[in-house]
C-alpha cells in the first residue's frame, strides 16, 4: 500500500532553528518519543491549545525531518540521528496526536507498545495555563493538574513516569471562559514570546536526550514572578 505524507511547516524561520544532528546508519541505542500535543484540523493552527504541534514541527525542521507518515491516529516520523556527542546515535520518533488533545494517549499508548518504548523515553511538550506567556518548564512524573491531553496519557500509557515540557500560555481571566481561551489564538504583543518560545524547543529536546532532566531543568526552567 502506497504510504501517505504530511508536510508541516514551522512557524519560525529556518536561521531561527538549531540544525546539528546528522542521519546515521549506526544501530540506535535507544529510542524517544517527543510528542506534540494539540488538536487536528486549520481552524486550530497556532492557538494556544496548540502550541505542543508548534514546537514539534520546529523540532522537525531542526532534525531534518520533513515529511511525516498519517495513519487513522496520528501524525508520525522517526529518524536515527547522532544527536549527542558520542558516537551512538539515537532514534527520535516524532509524533502528533490526531485524536483530538483528550484522547492523545489513545494515540501514543499503541505506538509505545509496537516499539517497545519505556514510558520514561517518552518527552510530552503540551501547553500550560499556569505559567506566563513563554515560560517554559520541564518536568518528569508530575500529576497532570488538569491537563485533558496529559491526563489521557496517564491513563493509556501507563502512568505519570514520562518528561513533559511545559509551554506557559497565561490564563483566562474567567473560570468560565477557559475553553475557548485556550482555543483563542496569541494576540499580537504575545506572538513574538511565542515564536522565541517554538525556536528555542530543538535545544530543549536535545539538552534532556543528551544531558539528562536535570541539566535541563537548570538550563530552561525560569522562576516566574509572583504577584
Amino acid at each position: 500500500m502506497r504510504r501517505k505524507y504530511t508536510v508541516f511547516e514551522a512557524p519560525v524561520n529556518r536561521s531561527q532553528l538549531e540544525i546539528g544532528p546528522l542521519p546515521s546508519s549506526i544501530p540506535c541505542v535507544k529510542t524517544i518519543m517527543i510528542a506534540g500535543l494539540g488538536n487536528p484540523g486549520p481552524e486550530y493552527d497556532e492557538t494556544r491549545h496548540n502550541v505542543g504541534f508548534m514546537a514539534l514541527d520546529a523540532i522537525a525542521h531542526s532534525f531534518k525531518v520533513h515529511r511525516f507518515n498519517h495513519n487513522r491516529v496520528a501524525h508520525w516520523a522517526a529518524v536515527d540521528l547522532a544527536l549527542c556527542d558520542g558516537p551512538e546515535p539515537v532514534r527520535i520518533m516524532l509524533v502528533k496526536p490526531q485524536t483530538c488533545m483528550n484522547g492523545s494517549g489513545v494515540a501514543i499508548a499503541p505506538m509505545m507498545k509496537e516499539r517497545n518504548i519505556l514510558l520514561e523515553n517518552l518527552i510530552v511538550i503540551h501547553d500550560e495555563m499556569d505559567l506566563p506567556v513563554g515560560t517554559v518548564r520541564v518536568s518528569f512524573n508530575a500529576t497532570a493538574a488538569g491537563h485533558n491531553g496529559v491526563r489521557s496519557i496517564v491513563d493509556n500509557c501507563g502512568g505519570k513516569g514520562f518528561v513533559r515540557v511545559r509551554i506557559g500560555i497565561e490564563k483566562p481571566r474567567s473560570k468560565d471562559g477557559v475553553i475557548d481561551f485556550v482555543l483563542s489564538r496569541f494576540s499580537r504583543s504575545e506572538w513574538p514570546t511565542i515564536i522565541d518560545v517554538i525556536a528555542k524547543s530543538p535545544s530543549v529536546v536535545r539538552t534532556i536526550v543528551c544531558d539528562g532532566l536535570m541539566a535541563a531543568q537548570e538550563m530552561f526552567n525560569r522562576k516566574v514572578a509572583k504577584d
